[in-house]
């Protein structure tokens, strides 16, 4: 009841006015935007909460994670002047599978129709969906018209046979359900799942890394993700699990210090790299306050280079691992020689430079470039994701994405599909 009491006072949501909720391993970040014909969404709220009850991706404590939920959005609802009924959530990259599906109709030498289309994407998701499995994106790659390849756009051409490469992110129901009560419980509904790679990708991308091809990494705290782009359209997902929170443990363990203060020494005198000021960096002291101490002004003090002996292992088995699993995509020349780093974690000095190291690519830092209204600080590669709910907002949902709404009643689905299926064959 704490959420829908404190609601009250608020004006009630606007038409124009769409909000997303980034529901991360260490913050649950919420933006309301307002909606407009220009390039730039123009956020009017934005709140956010230390993530509690989440562990790598999945809920561990739904009702601190509820909370935090209710916490983040009751802050960018003060904030914007507005109640909002419907949010875009983000949903890890850990708990989703990437798959590609090639599917052909026979169209009897007349010319595309969107009914066409429609149903090749339809039978593609209903190869993949079941009771215990839900397509999140389902995102056509290219078509091919007879022996025609790459046709981004077959509508109204002529041929005998239409075919397509559709992309399919899948994540089993049982976790997606989880989000959905404790989304719920903040007398909120779904208006769509989306997986961080691809929210962080369209708020950090600019079109001609969309087009050319670049290899997204979204470092958070409990894993890093991959998204693969390439013509436009995102292409792969995958992770590692890996992420910022593995850093600061190692800080914490190694210096025998509480984890707030890990966190705290790795965001101020933190690098991956050792400086080109080595000497000067062997200098610096810096004072760890240790685990039980009453005072935190007592406790050892090191150098700051021993810090970065402490996280380079961490950021080069991080990359290392993202390395091997780049080289298991079956397509490898979608793969671009272009990196862009988002998330948290991709802020820590040295990242980039180690990042281009080790997978030989020219790397930047991405962080939003599409909104506008809020504070520089929300502007960082931390809210990459909550910045692309947005941007995600103001796209076509029934060409992109599956629906969260069948693993609200299964049966109702099942009779759903088959429905489907009648109307479009028979």
């Amino acid at each position: 009841m704490y959420f829908k009491s404190v609601r009250k006072g608020l004006q009630k949501v606007l038409p124009d006015v769409v909000a997303g909720i980034d529901i991360g391993t260490s913050k649950v970040c919420c933006y309301i935007a307002r909606l407009n014909s220009s390039q730039m969404h123009q956020i009017i709220g934005c709140g956010y909460e230390a993530s509690k009850g989440i562990k790598n991706g999945s809920i561990v404590d739904m009702e601190a994670l509820s909370n935090s939920i209710a916490r983040a959005t009751h802050a960018a609802e003060q904030m914007a002047q507005v109640t909002i009924n419907e949010v875009f959530v983000s949903l890890s990259a850990s708990l989703a599978q990437s798959h590609v599906v090639d599917m052909t109709l026979p169209i009897s030498g007349r010319a595309v129709l969107d009914q066409d289309i429609g149903k090749m994407i339809n039978h593609a998701v209903e190869s993949a969906q079941s009771l215990s499995t839900e397509v999140i994106h389902k995102i056509p790659l290219s078509y091919h018209v007879d022996s025609t390849r790459g046709i981004r756009d077959p509508r109204g051409m002529f041929g005998s046979v239409l075919g397509t490469s559709v992309h399919l992110i899948t994540t089993n129901a049982g976790p997606l359900r989880n989000f959905l009560a404790c989304i719920e419980r903040c007398h909120l509904e779904v208006t769509d799942f989306v997986v961080s790679p691809y929210a962080s990708g369209l708020a950090s991308l600019v079109e001609d890394e969309l087009d050319l091809g670049v290899t997204l990494v979204d470092m958070g705290a409990g894993s890093t993700s991959i998204g693969i782009f390439y013509e436009g359209n995102l292409h792969h997902v995958d992770h590692v699990n890996v992420g910022g929170g593995h850093v600061t443990n190692d800080i914490a363990r190694g210096l025998s210090t509480p984890l707030n203060h890990a966190e705290r020494l790795k965001i101020l005198y933190g690098s991956a790299m050792v400086s080109p000021m080595a000497s000067a960096e062997e200098r610096t002291i810096v004072r760890v306050p240790q685990i039980g101490e009453d005072d935190i002004n007592k406790g050892v003090q090191v150098n700051k280079s021993e810090l970065v002996r402490i996280i380079r292992p961490r950021i080069e088995e991080t990359f290392e691992l993202l390395r091997e699993r780049l080289k298991l995509i079956s397509d490898l020349s979608k793969i671009s020689k272009r990196l862009v780093l988002t998330g948290g974690a991709s802020q820590l000095v040295g990242v980039r430079e180690l990042a281009s190291m080790i997978l030989d690519k020219h790397t930047r830092i991405g962080k939003p470039i599409h909104i506008q209204g809020v504070d520089e600080r929300m502007r960082t590669s931390s809210f990459s994701t909550c910045a692309g709910l947005i941007a995600l907002a103001k796209k076509d949902q029934k060409n992109i994405h599956g629906s969260h709404k069948k693993v609200q009643n299964d049966n109702l689905s099942v009779f759903g599909r088959i429905g489907s299926w009648l109307k479009d064959n028979l």
